[in-house]
């Protein structure tokens, strides 16, 4: 072999290894942010028509929910730059025209797309109340009710069950090819079960767990791998 090939796969090896780590660290960004703009809002339910105009009158939720729509764009971003350099790994494990990998890219910008509508949905209104170009008026409270809840549905009936897609492609391509360890496999066919059985019982408490563990620890291997 030439010296020439030997240090043009050294190159290609060592931009592999460099996309590896910024899609680690992408991917642990977006768990933060993920985390972050899931945990610091907690908006109302099941409380009276009085109750919700006072709980969004009042500045401290506004501005709340206006954080936590931010933090859930750029955790949505972050899973953007975060699956495409698992794309890189995922497609030349497998080869050939990459069908599970196309599922599992398609399925994670699904999950970015409702991510970015529940963001819209939690902070839109918080946003138009505090921005300079909003008119500082509280809707009503059927608005208040209808568009968190357009969030959660296109965050818990979408976006997380096509995340679930994504994580079940990816670890049936690592039973196929060995492109990382078989315990992520597992893992993520774990994941994605505990979503799918969440969504159909209507239990959300374990939902968000199963994203941020799959996450992180699919981060931790694309740094490792080699």
């Amino acid at each position: 072999m030439s010296a020439t090939a030997t240090a043009g796969e050294h190159a290609t090896a060592t931009a592999r290894t460099a996309g590896g780590r910024l899609g680690a660290v992408a991917g642990l960004a977006f768990s933060f942010f993920f985390f972050m703009g899931t945990a610091m809002l907690d908006l109302p339910h099941g409380v009276s028509d009085g109750e919700m105009v006072a709980w969004w009158s009042d500045s401290g939720h506004q501005k709340t929910t206006v954080v936590s729509m931010y933090f859930f764009v750029v955790a949505g971003l972050c899973f953007l730059v975060f699956l495409a350099k698992l794309r890189s790994r995922l497609l030349t494990a497998e080869g050939g025209t990459g069908e599970l990998t196309s599922l599992a890219v398609a399925s994670g910008a699904i999950f970015v797309a409702m991510l970015f509508v529940a963001a819209a949905a939690r902070g839109g209104i918080g946003f138009a109340i505090t921005s300079p170009v909003g008119d500082e008026v509280v809707p009503g409270p059927d608005t208040l009710r209808f568009f968190p809840a357009i969030g959660y549905a296109a965050l818990g009936a979408g976006g997380l069950l096509a995340a679930a897609v994504t994580m079940a492609a990816t670890s049936w391509l690592i039973v196929r090819t060995a492109v990382f360890g078989r315990w992520l496999a597992w893992l993520g066919a774990a994941a994605a079960l505990v979503i799918v059985l969440a969504n159909i019982a209507l239990v959300a408490v374990m939902v968000i767990p199963a994203v941020l563990v799959w996450s992180i620890a699919t981060s931790v291997a694309l740094a490792r791998a080699r």
